[in-house]
């Protein structure tokens, strides 16, 4: 496959500007998923705070003015307790079959801001030995389908918007996470138990079009405090149509009835240090699902 000249090829950071274009390519480039999919997702992105100088939608290839190439990137910056985490979630892409040998380019300025830690958490099986060469690695193989309605751990109270939030006097860092989630469309909750508070994010998801309905685990502090939680909380998630949650892990949560799919949805990082497991806040799975 021939090259178009390199000089008829750009690569920028995407502008409000470009999005509708960007979501024709990206129907083109994954069919499945309806236009609107793609619309709506944008939208959200549009809503996310990306850290000063860095992209807030990720990056095209142009050429001859028309858009040819896209990569997402979701950029975030929060403290996880540790410090100031700065994240960069590598998405959604697709280049024009006649543009491919240019593909690396987005890729490489995607990649560029070395203070950043990488997650891939949805790659295609295809580009499996090509993010491996890039230096990323896996930190999370598995899928933890769970009935944690079945559970039995104690007890909880559950506050699920934003009065309900204040009227408990969360913490500054966790309600800006509950509040940010719940504009993309996530169930965001503050669980209340005798030994504190700490926040939950779902987003509703079904396993296959026209199956049953879930919620996927987008955010916990450790896999330790939803197992303390899971009998409450499946109970409040199924009241809402929602009996089965997901969780991206290594492991079965204890105490909690289900099933493990090991090797399912692996998920990738780059950086100096491996991601959390039950942390997949400002990515992907939250604002686009998956």
């Amino acid at each position: 496959m021939s090259a178009p000249p390199a000089a008829r090829v750009s690569c920028r950071q995407i502008a409000a500007a470009d999005l509708p274009a960007v979501a024709d390519l990206l129907h083109a480039g994954f069919p499945k998923r309806p236009r609107s999919y793609w619309v709506e997702g944008l939208q959200r992105l549009t809503l996310n705070h990306a850290p000063e100088g860095y992209p807030k939608y990720g990056y095209l290839l142009q050429s001859g003015g028309e858009v040819v190439g896209v990569l997402l990137l979701v950029f975030s910056a929060r403290d996880d307790g540790s410090g100031p985490v700065l994240r960069g979630n590598v998405s959604s892409w697709h280049v024009r079959p006649a543009f491919r040998a240019y593909a690396p380019l987005l890729v490489l300025r995607a990649i560029r801001h070395a203070a950043a830690r990488y997650l891939n958490v949805s790659p295609a099986p295809e580009t499996l030995p090509i993010i491996t060469a890039q230096g990323f690695r896996q930190f999370s193989r598995g899928v933890f389908a769970a009935l944690p309605m079945l559970a039995r751990s104690g007890t909880a109270r559950l506050h699920a918007n934003a009065a309900q939030w204040r009227a408990a006097d969360i913490p500054h860092a966790d309600l800006r996470l509950l509040s940010d989630h719940a504009a993309f469309g996530c169930l965001s909750l503050w669980c209340e138990t005798r030994q504190g508070g700490q926040p939950l994010i779902f987003r509703r998801r079904r396993i296959k079009p026209g199956g049953i309905p879930c919620a996927h685990l987008i955010y916990c502090r450790s896999l330790e405090d939803l197992e303390a939680v899971a009998g409450p909380v499946g109970r409040y998630l199924a009241l809402r149509g929602m009996p089965l949650m997901l969780v991206a892990c290594d492991r079965a949560l204890r105490g909690v009835p289900g099933r493990l799919f090991p090797d399912k949805l692996p998920m990738y990082f780059k950086g100096a240090e491996s991601p959390r497991q039950g942390d997949l806040s400002y990515t992907e799975a939250a604002l686009l699902g998956m």
